[in-house]
């Protein structure tokens, strides 16, 4: 495997945190949240009825080890009541005003009932932040050198991806570019093309391209069907969706032709509920915390809510250590994943790394009878060259028909000039190998899978069965 970063490694006094041993890490966590769960038992609606309910006082829990005496959280009891989570401290406690004012509001995306969950944030929040984000570029390698592309859409709603590039480059004194693409508003016509985007990558000899996996693919083909001069990005920053190995080959190949030198995938799992994101100092090495002392990660069985040791897969939770406005203990992120603890080999820090790519659990699909896991056939069909886009798509033999035979549809947006019939194949093939299923390949256009400008990014999974009561 080879080995990155190539750029000499620089350290900040509080980036040295993460190599400080497993035991002081740990030390640190727990006074944290002995700290934090006082708080949470005198200024947290929702805990502080909680704590109550389930014979608990904040003096319970002492170490992160304790915290399988609280039930898992879930998304549908935040949603239901967002307001509780956030710490209600009153004008005369005695905290600092950095823990009272507020900085600001990001909204959870992606959730069942299409409307976004507000997530807040304090002063001290966002300046803990601010050094989360400082850390993550020391992993990552961005620095003051770099001119960061952000091709995250200008969206409706308030998301970690577009403020996130805003604050990382703020965070570790690079430049920043904004394409602002995304969906039109026709009040405010603010919003910018595809192509815009592929020219300020040029004009601005962007280094880092920083977005959603298949928008900046997206990027990246549109300025080698133009001919455009892409050597100056060293790196792609991708986050959002999986970034499967035929998808890294894929840009890489695209780049390089375009004049760039063995360009840098780094990809990350980024939520709202850490403001942030993990990340690989080294392609395939791993997803690094960056922030151990904000927030404590877990794998945990979801029918026992015991964790897991490393190695096991299970549900991923995140436990704020640190934070004082919307506040989480154990909260399911929604993924299942697998994390060690063990030190890196590649950069040597001690900070927690996820180490299994993220498999969302609202993926996990039953087709004639059987659980799969789509992400397997994902990488399978990013294998296949000639794929320019595809969906997944379960469906019926007949739609009007709820009982009839389950079937699983390829749909391909092929390259120009590409041999059909060999991408049908392949397919079939590939398919039958990850799911023991034999696929239907469809052909269709591009612009029918995921337009860019209408979307915040691709829906590589689609369910159409009608619902059975």
């Amino acid at each position: 495997m080879r080995e990155y970063p190539k750029k000499p490694k620089v350290v900040s006094e509080f980036g040295k945190f993460l190599y400080r041993s497993q035991d002081e890490i740990r030390a640190v966590q727990n006074g944290k949240l002995r700290h934090q769960m006082t708080l949470l038992e005198r200024y947290s609606p929702y805990y502080g009825k909680k704590f109550k309910e389930w014979g608990l006082q904040s003096g319970d829990i002492k170490t992160v080890d304790d915290l399988e005496k609280i039930p898992l959280l879930y998304k549908k009891e935040y949603m239901a009541d967002p307001m509780s989570f956030r710490l209600a401290i009153p004008p005369d406690a005695p905290v600092q005003p950095h823990e009272r004012i507020l900085w600001g509001v990001h909204y959870t995306t992606g959730t069942t009932s299409g409307v976004p969950t507000p997530f807040f944030s304090n002063t001290h929040d966002y300046f803990g932040n601010i050094m989360q984000l400082s850390r993550m570029c020391e992993v990552g390698t961005i620095g003051p050198d770099d001119t960061v592309a952000n091709i995250f859409p200008l969206t409706p709603v308030p998301h970690i991806g577009f403020w996130k590039t805003v604050d990382y480059s703020i965070a570790s004194g690079a430049k920043v570019v904004n394409a602002m693409t995304g969906a039109a508003y026709p009040p405010f016509p603010i919003h910018r093309s595809l192509d815009y985007a592929v020219d300020m990558v040029v004009r601005t000899k962007a280094t880092v391209l920083s977005g959603i996996v298949s928008f900046v693919r997206r990027v990246i083909m549109r300025a080698e069907e133009l001919k455009k001069d892409f050597s100056s990005v060293r790196m792609c920053f991708v986050l959002g969706e999986a970034c499967p190995e035929g998808m890294r080959t894929d840009m890489k190949q695209r780049l390089m032709a375009m004049g760039a030198k063995d360009p840098f995938i780094c990809s990350g799992l980024g939520f709202t509920e850490m403001q942030g994101t993990t990340l690989e100092c080294t392609e395939r090495g791993g997803m690094h915390l960056c922030a151990p002392d904000l927030h404590f990660l877990e794998i945990v069985d979801e029918k026992t809510g015991k964790r897991l040791p490393d190695g096991e897969t299970g549900l991923l939770t995140i436990t704020h250590v640190d934070r004082r406005g919307t506040c989480f203990l154990r909260y399911v992120v929604g993924d299942i994943t697998t994390l060690t603890h063990e030190t890196c080999p590649h950069c040597g820090r001690n900070d927690v790394r996820v180490v299994m790519q993220p498999i969302r659990t609202m993926e996990l699909v039953n087709i004639k009878g059987t659980l799969i896991n789509p992400d397997i056939l994902k990488t399978e069909i990013t294998q296949v060259k000639g794929v320019e886009e595809y969906q997944i798509v379960f469906t019926k033999e007949d739609l009007k028909d709820p009982l009839s035979l389950d079937k699983l549809q390829i749909r391909v947006a092929a390259a120009e000039g590409a041999d059909r019939e060999r991408i049908k194949e392949e397919l079939i093939a590939r398919g039958r190998r990850a799911v023991e299923m034999t696929p239907e390949v469809v052909f269709v256009g591009i612009m029918e899978i995921f337009d860019p400008t209408k979307s915040l990014k691709s829906v590589r999974v689609v369910d159409e069965r009608p619902k059975v009561d």
